[in-house]
């Protein structure tokens, strides 16, 4: 999924205001002579238009990367790819809605067409379709299967079309516009609602060699003609891209940012809710910082324009086999839930179908432990029954509103006042160790800054504290029990506002620390838990512990290689999700003569002697990395040994600059010090080629008896000068030397 775009911070397009001078709807002129005061007032009153709203209010919504990428092993596809090889036979869209929406995902968008031009329905202006494929003989349309699955089950659409196309022949031309106005137009009209469409800026080269100027305005034009309720993401006026694809937002994020044009004059009258016209200029909205007050001093109107946070469950969007391990962790998706659902964004989380047509085992426990965890976490609120008394309090907006569940009622001050406390005291006491709050943005984002504090019998004391609010805080903290606690707004825009507060108790959670690892003698584990009083029990042979297995009380060492499995069971029988770590023991000795990157250890000294081998995925974490250098390193056997083969592998990647060696040299050793050449193996040019591949190096010698085995590969120094980053340091990377 990542875009040239997003690879070299292209710009972004946002939304200018319309020359109006009040501060109402989702835009509002800043005039020369307003004083700060008075543009954080108007700032305080930016509030989100109905669109923009109903898809905050989603909070989680998936992505489907799907495409003749999935069938040949690619992120990036190619200008003519064999688009026979695309027959998912066990294509199941029903089967993704049920999975995403037991996740808790309320829509769902699709790649109907990547950066390849390859398009997922019947269309009429290419051959380059679905309908010229073997996938049920021509007549297949997973647009069309996938939004009535959607809509059948309740959940919204959305597409995902990418304006860049490497296949279609007009592309670098002013023809391609037409032409994807004309793909716009069967999406929008053929396939029910569409809520949500979906552009990302990539602008490479067409089969022609050229780019091309996208007509963005006229895409808008037609998408509010035709399906006025959809947000347009990313590219667009509705929604922005968060400015990474980890996952994690921002910790103080603003929904509310300044615009800014050279051309106001043009835009008069335009809005989010109406016409467009020339109502958007590039600006950077990837820094950490957007929208506070230093921020939008100078601005020349103010918008209403939130984030989207994306990231895929695995390390890559499409499907790749070699993945299947390196699914994200439900601890990790819970994670990225907190650091996006829970800092005022939505998350977009990315769950891509193998070559079957469907959404794999591996993504599915993960989805599954990550909903488990966020239900057992969230379905108790432990402030129902609570009594809620403001220090301040505007009649009809009174501190009980926060606690009725009611998004639509809320708290708030009378007159100016931008500081208030509100003191809950609880039904009895009670432990909790998450909170959670929303201001009610119909009324503007406000809450600059606030505190927690809980009554621990004799004073006052703080357990959390954070910056802005917007339509969801979750907050994470160690466990607290008390019978009151108070709700403290240090700083705002103007008039607080609160719609909803919650108090939680999670479920235990264990760690494994460290989290595996390889070792030449022994090695020691610790087990912890988030949860006092939680009891944690441990297995060492790969089966789920329960409360009848090994019971940890101190650091447990291992002297062979070990699978590690814990769970925590509190007090009350909650139980955490299993957690596993693998511990190596190091078959041979290894020394370097070459120092591997730290940023690629792929598990450190031993990692060319663990067992594990890397896959296609340069990042999954078992590769060892060279930068610019060469790769040196002895194996010692420990005695002089008989050997039958000698292997190793490495990696080509040339998109990420990793490169296959320009030779490599196997030579053995009795003593460790003179060494004998066993074989030397001359590469060839490296290629410009974009598919990932693993090639082995391999030797059987006759009649060799060795304690010492070298292993040299010789970087090719520098990228290509046909390469993106011609001159810049060239990667090898080599997993796994293996001797028999």
């Amino acid at each position: 999924m990542k875009t040239l775009f997003q690879l070299l911070f292209t710009l972004l397009f946002i939304w200018q205001a319309a020359a109006q001078n009040k501060p109402e709807g989702n835009f509002v002129i800043i005039n020369p002579g307003d004083t700060p005061e008075q543009i954080i007032e108007k700032a305080a009153n930016v509030t989100p238009s109905h669109r923009q709203y109903e898809w905050q209010r989603m909070e989680f919504i998936g992505f489907v990367h799907f495409g003749i990428n999935t069938f040949l092993n690619l992120e990036w596809g190619k200008k003519n790819m064999d688009i026979k090889k695309f027959n998912p036979k066990k294509f199941d869209a029903n089967q993704w809605v049920r999975v995403l929406k037991d996740a808790g995902m309320k829509e769902i968008i699709l790649t109907a067409k990547h950066h390849d031009g390859f398009c997922l329905w019947q269309t009429k202006y290419n051959h380059y379709n679905i309908a010229y494929t073997p996938f049920e003989n021509g007549k297949g349309d997973i647009v069309r299967d996938l939004s009535k699955a959607c809509h059948k089950a309740g959940l919204k659409f959305g597409v995902y079309l990418s304006p860049w196309d490497m296949h279609a022949k007009t592309y670098g031309t002013p023809a391609y516009n037409t032409y994807f106005e004309n793909l716009l137009t069967e999406l929008l009209t053929k396939y029910g609602k569409i809520s949500e469409v979906w552009f990302d800026g990539a602008n490479g080269e067409g089969p022609n060699g050229k780019k091309q100027i996208y007509d963005w305005h006229a895409y808008y034009k037609l998408i509010r003609k035709l399906q006025p309720d959809a947000v347009i993401a990313i590219m667009g006026p509705d929604v922005r891209w968060v400015g990474t694809e980890s996952g994690y937002g921002r910790q103080t994020e603003w929904s509310v940012l300044p615009g800014s044009s050279s051309s106001l004059e043009n835009i008069a009258a335009n809005s989010q809710q109406k016409d467009l016209d020339n109502a958007f200029v590039p600006k950077d909205l990837t820094a950490e910082d957007l929208g506070s007050r230093e921020k939008i001093e100078h601005a020349k109107s103010l918008i209403w324009y939130p984030a989207e946070v994306d990231v895929s469950i695995r390390p890559r969007w499409f499907y790749h086999k070699d993945d299947d391990e390196l699914v994200k962790s439900p601890y990790k998706l819970v994670d990225i839930y907190y650091n996006s659902v829970g800092l005022n964004d939505v998350l977009l989380l990315n769950v891509p179908p193998d070559k079957n047509g469907l959404v794999t085992k591996y993504d599915i426990k993960a989805l599954r432990g990550m909903r488990n965890i966020l239900d057992e976490t969230f379905k108790n609120n432990l402030v129902k029954n609570a009594v809620a008394e403001a220090s301040n309090e505007k009649k009809g907006f009174e501190a009980r509103n926060i606690l009725d569940n009611n998004y639509n009622t809320y708290w708030t001050t009378s007159d100016t006042t931008s500081t208030a406390s509100i003191e809950i005291k609880l039904d009895g006491e009670k432990s909790f160790n998450r909170a959670m709050l929303q201001e009610n943005i119909l009324a503007g984002q406000r809450i600059e800054k606030f505190h927690l504090e809980y009554f621990d019998g004799n004073d006052w004391k703080n357990f959390a504290a954070a910056t802005t609010i917007g339509y969801k805080r979750l907050l994470r903290f160690p466990e607290v029990t008390t019978d009151k606690v108070k709700i403290v707004i240090d700083q705002c825009r103007t008039n607080p506002t609160l719609s909803t507060f919650g108090l939680f108790m999670a479920p235990p959670e264990v760690k494994i620390q460290p989290d595996g690892g390889t070792f030449t003698d022994t090695i020691h584990f610790n087990l912890t838990s988030n949860e006092k009083g939680a009891g944690i029990f441990y297995t060492l042979d790969g089966k789920i512990p329960d409360k009848n297995s090994l019971k940890y009380s101190d650091k447990v060492v291992l002297n062979k290689t070990t699978k590690v499995t814990a769970i925590a069971i509190s007090p009350d029988g909650k139980k955490s999700l299993p957690v596993m770590a693998v511990f190596g023991k190091a078959k041979y000795g290894v020394k370097y003569n070459s120092e591997f990157d730290s940023k690629y250890p792929g598990g450190g000294n031993y990692a060319l002697v663990d067992g594990l081998k890397g896959s296609t995925n340069f990042n999954d974490g078992r590769w060892q990395g060279f930068n610019g250098s060469n790769l040196d390193v002895v194996i010692d056997l420990g005695k002089v040994k008989k050997i039958k083969k000698i292997s190793t592998d490495f990696l080509r990647d040339i998109p990420s600059f990793i490169f296959l060696p320009a030779s490599v040299d196997f030579s053995a050793s009795i003593n460790g010090k003179e060494f004998s050449l066993l074989k030397n193996f001359q590469n060839d040019p490296p290629l410009n080629n974009n598919s990932p591949l693993i090639k082995k190096f391999e030797i059987k010698p006759v009649n060799l008896s060795a304690r010492y085995i070298r292993v040299k590969a010789v970087n090719i120094g520098v990228c290509p000068p046909w390469h993106k980053g011609a001159g810049d340091k060239a990667w090898i990377f080599c997993d796994e030397v293996t001797i028999e």
